[in-house]
């Protein structure tokens, strides 16, 4: 794959919006504004086909920590490569949740809130209107793209109602780009060659819910969240990212999981 883009730029939320905007005109789907905070407009992406009765739709998402640039990056460069097919596929897409964080390359949003722990709650009001959103939908496929900077390798998260096959294959598409990160115990969880997996029986009462978490319980069949070094090479990074996305939607569409 051919990333072609400034690195400098990766932090600069009018130009990702101005990209994201002329890649929606291009493809013929919708971008619209859905909420502000911190002086900024957050905008959601939609396809034609996201309202299909029966469609396996899929939720992407990406910079809700603003110090992990090259997962907007990476979501932004999955739906370049594939323009021409973006409107036959059933896609809700959050090309970045925390652009007040994003442009201060900081974790947290302008009022101090780690917003990927807000799930639980109707504030602030942009996640109260993405929930409001994403009311409705069944996905079969969702993708939160993060980063650590704490990560010895890519690791992967999935919350699961029941065992699936698809975590391994993800992290082998990620490994051609960034190594695995191997360690047997990762942010204080058992992790099996870079897969960490929680069930969705033992979330209910949790006292800080990510959108992960929220996704599993009402709105998503298979839910993983993709972690990159962010000490790594930023190219590599992404390109890791944008592995995963297309992987994960081959396997949804094949029907292997």
């Amino acid at each position: 794959m051919n990333f072609d883009f400034h690195a400098h730029r990766v932090h600069d939320y009018a130009h990702l919006v101005q990209r994201w905007r002329k890649l929606c005109r291009m493809a013929r789907i919708t971008c619209e504004v859905y909420s502000e905070a911190g002086g900024f407009d957050l905008i959601c992406v939609r396809s034609p086909r996201l309202a299909d009765a029966g469609a396996k739709a899929i939720y992407l998402s990406a910079g809700i920590h603003g110090d992990e640039a090259a997962s907007s990056e990476a979501l932004l460069f999955w739906a370049e490569l594939h323009r021409p097919i973006l409107k036959d596929l059933p896609l809700l897409l959050f090309p970045c949740l925390n652009p007040w964080g994003l442009v201060r390359n900081q974790r947290f949003d302008a009022e101090g809130r780690d917003l990927n722990r807000c799930y639980h709650l109707d504030e602030p009001p942009q996640i109260k209107r993405q929930k409001e959103i994403i009311t409705g939908y069944r996905f079969s496929l969702s993708l939160c793209l993060h980063e650590d900077y704490d990560a010895q390798g890519v690791y992967l998260y999935e919350v699961k109602q029941r065992q699936t096959a698809l975590g391994q294959e993800l992290l082998a598409a990620a490994g051609y780009h960034v190594p695995v990160d191997l360690r047997k115990t990762i942010e204080g969880r058992r992790a099996a060659q870079g897969l960490i997996a929680r069930r969705t029986k033992h979330l209910k009462g949790v006292p800080l819910m990510a959108e992960a978490m929220f996704l599993a319980l009402s709105h998503s069949d298979r839910t993983f969240t993709i972690e990159t070094p962010s000490e790594y090479d930023l190219s590599a990074r992404v390109q890791a990212h944008v592995a995963v996305i297309q992987r994960a939607i081959e396997l949804t569409y094949r029907g292997n999981a």
